[in-house]
């Protein structure tokens, strides 16, 4: 039994379940206990989808040319305050990279 059955949900997009469903002939997709179900080939009765198979039809992501952008700037920014906290020898730049770390990965948020 999955220890964090949330994490399903979180990891593999609808598409992705409906892809593996369509290839495998499954059919009936539905979201119940915070887990993707539906009816096995020849099936009375509703099971969770296997994790395993979902992992292997997972789509990648391509990202946009502005989102690498923000991407390289967050690393920019990362390794600029590391260099200057140690030199300083203050962890204040690194509490002041890590916002604006954060801010510029939340921008890229749909």
């Amino acid at each position: 039994m999955d220890r964090y059955p949330s994490l399903q949900l979180v990891k593999y997009s609808y598409e992705s379940a409906v892809a593996w469903c369509q290839e495998h002939g499954w059919t009936d997709l539905f979201i119940e206990q915070y887990q993707y179900w539906a009816f096995p080939p020849g099936g009375a009765m509703p099971l969770p989808l296997p994790a395993e198979g979902l992992q292997f039809i997972e789509l990648p992501v391509a990202l946009s040319a502005q989102q690498r952008r923000l991407q390289m700037l967050a690393l920019a920014i990362a390794l600029m305050t590391t260099g200057l906290s140690g030199w300083l020898q203050s962890l204040f730049p690194l509490v002041v990279g890590f916002s604006c770390c954060t801010l510029l990965m939340a921008a890229q948020e749909p």
